[in-house]
């Protein structure tokens, strides 16, 4: 049964938006590209943070919320552990690709600037981010609480979800 929750979708959308602009940006994304993630993950992940048009209309159902959930947590555990140390290396100065260029006639200064800023903040944008799924998370069980009284809620027929917390904290 999909359902249409406008707390949730302002959660998503801003989730989606902090994504995009914080941690899949052109400064970050070579290195997101690094992680041994399968496509079916970051299909999870990017139905969570890039389709939010299709789900205000069709609605969401809460398997497929809970799967994109988990997706981002994962992604977020492994980019803890094994981005997060090696993050300046992997996008040194040195290896510049397309994305890492400087676009549309901003100063090759500024846009070193700005990936040093991305760097020095993505543990904290990372954070936010578990934070905003934690967050997400809470909501959906009650939601998902409420819309079934007479039957188990979808959450625990989910048993992955139980270490949840685990993975967004790493």
């Amino acid at each position: 049964m999909p359902f249409k929750n406008p707390e949730l979708m302002r959660q998503i959308e801003e989730i989606a938006t902090h994504y995009q602009n914080n941690i899949n940006n052109r400064y970050i994304r070579k290195a997101l590209m690094t992680l041994d993630i399968p496509q079916s993950e970051w299909d999870l992940i990017e139905g969570l943070t890039a389709k939010s048009d299709y789900y205000k209309s069709q609605g969401y159902q809460f398997h497929e919320l809970y799967d994109q959930i988990l997706a981002v947590a994962r992604f977020i555990n492994k980019a803890r552990r094994e981005l997060l140390p090696n993050l300046r290396v992997i996008l040194s100065e040195g290896t510049q690709t397309v994305l890492s260029r400087p676009r549309g006639g901003v100063p090759f200064d500024q846009n070193k600037i700005l990936r040093d800023m991305a760097i020095k903040n993505f543990s904290a944008n990372l954070q936010i981010l578990a934070d905003m799924i934690n967050e997400l998370y809470i909501k959906t069980v009650k939601l998902d609480k409420e819309l079934h009284k007479t039957k188990p809620p979808v959450f625990k027929r989910i048993p992955e979800l139980e270490k949840l917390g685990q993975l967004l904290i790493g």
